[in-house]
């Protein structure tokens, strides 16, 4: 193949396209047929940019005109976002040869084979565990991830298993895991020309699964008083549920309110078949200790799965450091053990794991405020409680 005749290709596309506008006859089995055509044909020239990005990288194209290889894609009509998937995919592909073969054919959609990539790339960085790309390692991975996108996964269910596999490998002492790090959490807002409050967050798996449960809670549809569906449309819904939620946490911070009731309940599968990680209703996978963590002042159901993701065991819902105890911990704290923010902010802690068999007592318990229940979990923090049994 060379310059001119994908030049040619092109110019036969659009004539044979404009002469009368139509694809495909009004036929199921020809529409369907041209569809699947053009699926593979808008895959093969995603596949065709990549390598042509990678190379007009390696050869210096770009730098002798003057631009970085995105800037040169830009330039040529990609939006910016295409053009960094473009030269992602396209420095990737030479160390990952069954992506290669699989994107070059058209069997797998350019979102597909950067969600490989990516995935790829996550595990090899996050890990820490000295598998460069290329090594037997990752080209497990790489064919464990192409074989989920010929099965049909979607490319956040192939990030998902990515994840998954990162946390799985990880040592034992290693930090944090990047998904469940609270110190990088950022939420920013401004106000519209119109006046309205537009914003963006981002947080980690633990806190985003809060969100998720509270605010999916929340926005359920509720039929009108005649029985009439939910005329409000999803994001109406959620957006509404979120302003529920901020009236909510707005009476449960004021000074009269002692008492709280537990916080979100959370929903844990844990497969028993094998060592796979833990993994939470909304986001997926999650480390031993955001398990932990998320366990210690919410209410937990445990869903035990088997090597086919069939529940063999659900356990009842328990709602931790409720009723007296919960009161009894609030009298005797009176305010976050570790920095001193009002109890109002606090969840209560369980000083030995929940998970790990600890009793839902008085003398197992503390009050945290959510940034210090992080550290204790993650940062090597530990409370004690003393002869006097005040931690």
């Amino acid at each position: 193949m060379d310059a001119k005749m994908l030049a040619d290709i092109g110019d036969q596309l659009v004539d044979a396209f404009t002469a009368d506008g139509r694809v495909a006859d009004d036929t199921d089995a020809d529409i369907i047929d041209a569809i699947g055509g053009a699926v593979r044909l808008r895959a093969v020239t995603d596949h065709v940019l990549a390598v042509l990005a990678a190379q007009a990288e390696r050869v210096g194209v770009a730098k002798r005109s003057g631009m970085t290889a995105r800037e040169l894609l830009v330039a040529n009509g990609l939006a910016p976002v295409a053009a960094g998937r473009c030269l992602r995919v396209g420095r990737a592909l030479s160390e990952l040869p069954s992506l290669q073969r699989y994107s070059s054919n058209g069997f797998l959609s350019g979102e597909h084979v950067d969600a490989v990539v990516r995935g790829v790339a996550h595990v090899s960085t996050r890990t820490r565990t000295k598998q460069p790309v290329g090594s037997e390692a990752i080209v497990d991975l790489q064919t464990t991830l192409v074989g989920q996108a010929i099965s049909g996964a979607s490319p956040a269910e192939l990030m998902a298993l990515a994840r998954a596999v990162a946390i799985e490998a990880a040592p034992d002492d290693e930090g944090i895991p990047a998904a469940e790090d609270a110190t990088v959490n950022e939420m920013s807002w401004h106000q519209s020309d119109d006046g309205r409050l537009q914003g963006t967050f981002d947080l980690d798996v633990p806190t985003g699964e809060r969100l998720i449960c509270a605010v999916d809670t929340a926005s359920r549809p509720r039929p009108l008083p005649d029985g009439t569906p939910d005329p409000r449309s999803a994001g109406r819904r959620r957006a509404d549920a979120f302003g529920q939620l901020l009236d909510c946490a707005a009476r449960a911070a004021a000074d009269d309110a002692a008492v709280r009731a537990p916080r979100t309940e959370v929903v844990v599968t844990v497969p028993v078949a094998d060592r796979s990680t833990a993994r939470l209703g909304w986001l997926g996978s999650i480390s031993d200790r955001a398990a932990k963590l998320a366990g210690c002042d919410a209410g937990i159901t445990r869903v035990d799965l088997d090597h086919h993701g069939v529940p063999t065991a659900v356990s009842a819902t328990k709602r931790l450091f409720t009723g007296a105890v919960r009161k009894a911990i609030i009298v005797r704290d009176q305010c976050c053990v570790k920095c001193g923010a009002p109890a109002s902010w606090t969840d209560c802690h369980h000083i030995v794991h929940h998970a790990d068999g600890g009793p839902t007592i008085l003398d197992n318990g503390s009050l945290l405020c959510r940034s210090c229940h992080t550290a204790v979990h993650h940062q090597g923090w530990d409370v004690i409680i003393g002869h006097d049994r005040h931690p």
